[in-house]
């Protein structure tokens, strides 16, 4: 397959003045020297010819003037006044259902509904819709606005955005309690201020098909809650029923309980006796909350000498005084009837010492139910605590290791994947990359380019200037790959040496050769300079370039042998070029 010679022609740059003056065209006329001729001109040609240039002159100043007074009326803003009352006419109009509203919109529209799943694209389509609205509902609504703001970005250009209630002319308790939104976008335009965007949200999911607003589901949750209020009407009654049986009951248990009671109250030795036999802290106090029982068990915990350091003593004193307002709380809240759950605080020894305790505490009441006393159960949970933080942080710990070890498993995975010189995708990435895309352009039947270059003259640069001199050059080879391939699904590679690699995907031979051709001239315009190099006074490329829709037959190994075939063919017939070639076809050299 012999690569054929490209017929692309190269483009011819532009040259000369694009405007001369009269002088330089007269002078180009005779062909002399603009001097020369102004020298050889009589004085009134002379004057002619500074007059029609000063003439030229003024209709520049004269047209920049006008360019720059058009410029100020654009960037002069309207005032808030006049958008809110634009704001305000749109609300209006809508809640009396006026069609004139549609005659407020403009020819380049955008929009959507409150319970649409759909965009508007076009002002007919809309006005459509505000019909359609006002014909679902006759009779005016009612706007309930709540905040308004307004952004006036040019002097052409303000928003207007509104939160606001809805209140139809039905019965409902549910839309009415929603806050709808609604954002206009004005344009002055030659006919005056005009919408070009409306957005309302409302709950959509309420809107049924062909409905604006969702009539049909208020009127069946009407129904609903109606049907409802009769079934807990029912459900009340019966209740109350129930309630007068668990009454007498609840007469019979308070009998019983006042018995009990009455035998609780003569059997203080019976509290000493529980008190003494507890491997609990358990206290007893009245109903102000002092002390006048204690178990053994508290004597030791807190450290004192006997029972005397506790009676008559407030609760509260063997607390820190900064959690004495927190336990207030929970007794009181106890006292209300809450269900209070196990309280942590910092218990106060007599030695003054302080330690973490767990509390528990229940009100003992009389036969009437009055409270005559609190039972406290008291239980010393520093040991807990201190394992507890130890675990909170061995938890930190393994968070800040583990976040550690994804942060070097990343940094692993980039140097797997890139050159450590150049810092483009390395062969084993290219590789990979190339594989995958030739999958997809296989399953969705897609065309793919794969371009090789190679630094013309390399090895001569190394040795005019030193290795160290020759990496700093490929790095800004690298440069200029990774600005002329920037898209997704364009992979540049070092491929090895002095050579790289692009994937191109969904990339087919005439934008493959465009794309060659970008990055040769690139290359040129970066300016490495390449003193030994026999095409040019700077670093060049010589390219290869492969293209084709994959089939069955077409692999990364056919890709990159047509590549290198016709890189090698660039690099032969005089390098800084790029030749391309379509896969099963012959080959073309791009120039």
């Amino acid at each position: 397959m012999m690569p054929k010679r490209s017929q692309i022609a190269g483009h011819s740059k532009a040259t000369g003045q694009a405007v001369r003056t009269k002088a330089q065209g007269l002078a180009a006329e005779r062909a002399t020297d603009p001097r020369e001729f102004l020298e050889s001109l009589s004085a009134a040609e002379l004057r002619q010819t500074l007059h029609d240039i000063y003439g030229q002159k003024a209709e520049l100043e004269a047209h920049n003037a006008a360019l720059l007074q058009k410029l100020g009326d654009l960037d002069r803003l309207p005032d808030e006044q006049t958008i809110g009352q634009l704001f305000e006419e749109y609300v209006r109009m809508y809640s009396l259902r006026d069609d004139r509203l549609t005659a407020q919109f403009s020819e380049d529209f955008s929009g959507f509904t409150g319970g649409g799943d759909f965009l508007v694209k076009d002002r007919e389509r809309w006005i459509a819709i505000t019909r359609e609205d006002f014909a679902q509902v006759r009779d005016p609504l009612r706007i309930e606005l709540k905040d308004l703001a307004i952004q006036l970005l040019s002097g052409k250009v303000a928003v207007a955005t509104g939160f606001f209630h809805i209140h139809l002319p039905i019965k409902d308790e549910i839309l009415s309690r929603q806050t709808a939104r609604l954002v206009l976008i004005f344009r002055k335009e030659g006919a005056g201020w005009k919408i070009s965007h409306s957005s309302i949200s409302i709950p959509y999911h309420l809107v049924g098909a062909g409905e604006i607003y969702p009539l049909k589901e208020l009127s069946e949750r009407n129904e609903s809650l109606e049907r409802l209020v009769d079934e807990r009407t029912k459900q009340l009654a019966s209740a109350n029923s129930s309630l007068e049986r668990a009454n007498t009951e609840l007469e019979i248990q308070v009998a019983e309980h006042k018995r009990v009671a009455e035998a609780l109250r003569s059997s203080e030795g019976l509290y000493r006796s529980i008190l003494q036999a507890s491997p609990d802290n358990i206290t007893i106090t009245d109903r102000e909350g002092r002390i006048r029982l204690v178990s053994p068990v508290a004597v030791s915990m807190f450290r004192a000498t006997g029972e005397e350091d506790f009676l008559g003593h407030s609760l509260l004193d063997f607390l820190v005084p900064e959690d004495r307002e927190r336990a207030l709380l929970q007794m009181r809240l106890k006292l209300q009837g809450t269900v209070t759950v196990t309280s942590e605080y910092r218990g106060l020894r007599v030695d003054g010492s302080t330690f973490d305790i767990a509390v528990n505490s229940e009100f003992i009441r009389d036969v009437e139910g009055v409270p005559t006393g609190m039972v406290i159960i008291v239980h010393d949970i520093t040991g807990r605590k201190k394992l507890a933080a130890e675990q909170e942080d061995l938890k930190h710990s393994l968070v800040k290791h583990t976040a550690e070890l994804e942060r070097l498993n990343v940094l692993l995975q980039e140097q797997a994947f890139e050159d450590a010189l150049t810092g483009l995708a390395n062969r084993r990435q290219f590789t990979a990359t190339l594989d995958l895309e030739i999958r997809r352009a296989r399953r969705h039947h897609q065309e793919i380019s794969l371009l090789i270059a190679d630094v013309d003259f390399f090895k001569r640069y190394n040795d005019t200037f030193g290795h160290q001199r020759g990496d700093k050059c490929l790095q800004r080879v690298a440069q200029v790959l990774r600005a002329t391939f920037r898209r997704p699904g364009e992979l540049p590679a070092r491929y090895g040496g002095e050579e790289f690699a692009v994937v191109l995907s969904n990339c087919g031979s005439a934008c493959g050769i465009a794309m060659a051709e970008r990055l040769r001239n690139a290359m040129e315009k970066a300016g490495v300079i390449h003193p030994s190099s026999e095409v040019a006074p700077s670093i060049t490329l010589s390219i290869g370039i492969a293209s084709g829709r994959v089939g069955d037959g077409v692999t990364a190994d056919v890709l990159i042998q047509a590549a290198d075939n016709a890189l090698y063919q660039s690099k032969a017939e005089g390098r800084n070029r790029v030749t391309a070639c379509t896969v099963g076809k012959k080959s073309q050299d791009a120039g």
